[in-house]
C-alpha cells in the first residue's frame, strides 16, 4: 500500500505509511420550523470530505520504510510548504484502497521530537471539487454550462492518466499500450522523474503518470 501526492508531473510518495488514516464526510443540512408541523431537517448536499495524515519524514534508511531513496526530510517539508502556499490543486491517492481525490492543503504543521534529525508532521488535506460555471450565449441567449473550472492553481485531471506497474510491465510495453508506440517510452520517463532513475527499470506497484 502506498500514499502519494501529485501536482501534474511532480509526484511524492510518503516513505513512511502511516499507521492508520481515515477519510471524513459529511452533509450539509439545515434545520427550518414549517406551521403545524414543527421543525423540520433539509439536506443540501455532500460537505467537502477531509484527512488528516500523521507521520514522519525519516532522515535515515529504516527497515520499515515503504522505499529507498527518498528525499531528505526538509525537502520533503519544503515541497509541502510550497504546495500549500501557492494553493495547488492536489490528487491524493492511497493505492489498493479506493481513495483517489483533488484535494488542498488546508494546514502543514513539522517539528522534531528527538535527536534523530527525523522531522515529524501532521498534514491537514480537503477535498477540491470542481464547479460549473453558466454563461449566456450571446447569438442565441440559450445558456450554457462550463465544466471543470478550476477556482485555484492546479492542473486538468482529463489531460494525464496513471498506471499501477503489475509483473511483466517495461517502459516499451507501456507506451505501446498508452501511445501506440513503444518508441515514445521517454515520455513516461520524463513524466516520472521521481522515481524513474535509471532507464528501463520499473518496480511493480509504482503508480506512474502517463502524460
Amino acid at each position: 500500500m502506498e500514499m502519494w501526492l501529485r501536482q501534474s508531473n511532480d509526484a511524492f510518495r510518503f516513505p513512511i505509511f502511516p499507521a492508520s488514516f481515515e477519510i471524513s464526510g459529511n452533509i450539509n443540512t439545515s434545520t427550518t420550523n414549517v406551521l403545524r408541523l414543527g421543525e423540520v431537517i433539509i439536506c443540501g448536499g455532500t460537505g467537502l470530505r477531509t484527512t488528516e495524515i500523521s507521520s514522519f519524514f525519516p532522515s535515515r534508511q529504516y527497515h520499515f520504510c515503504n522505499y529507498k531513496d527518498f528525499p531528505q526530510p526538509y525537502d520533503c517539508v519544503n515541497k509541502l510548504k510550497r504546495w500549500m502556499e501557492q494553493g495547488l490543486i492536489l490528487r491524493y491517492i492511497i493505492t489498493e484502497t479506493d481513495v483517489n481525490m483533488e484535494v488542498i492543503i488546508e494546514s502543514f504543521k513539522h517539528g522534531k521530537q528527538d535527536g534523530t534529525n527525523d522531522v515529524y508532521f501532521t498534514l491537514s488535506l480537503k477535498e477540491y471539487k470542481r464547479i460549473q460555471i453558466p454563461s449566456i450565449n450571446s447569438s442565441d441567449g440559450k445558456i450554457e454550462v462550463v465544466k471543470n473550472v478550476p477556482v485555484t492553481k492546479g492542473f486538468e485531471t482529463g489531460k494525464q492518466k496513471t498506471h499501477k506497474v503489475v509483473k511483466g510491465d517495461n517502459l516499451w510495453s507501456l507506451s505501446q499500450k498508452y501511445y501506440g508506440n513503444g518508441d515514445l517510452y521517454e515520455k513516461i520517463v520524463e513524466a516520472n522523474k521521481e522515481l524513474i532513475k535509471t532507464a528501463d527499470i520499473i518496480k511493480e506497484g509504482w503508480v506512474l503518470i502517463i502524460p
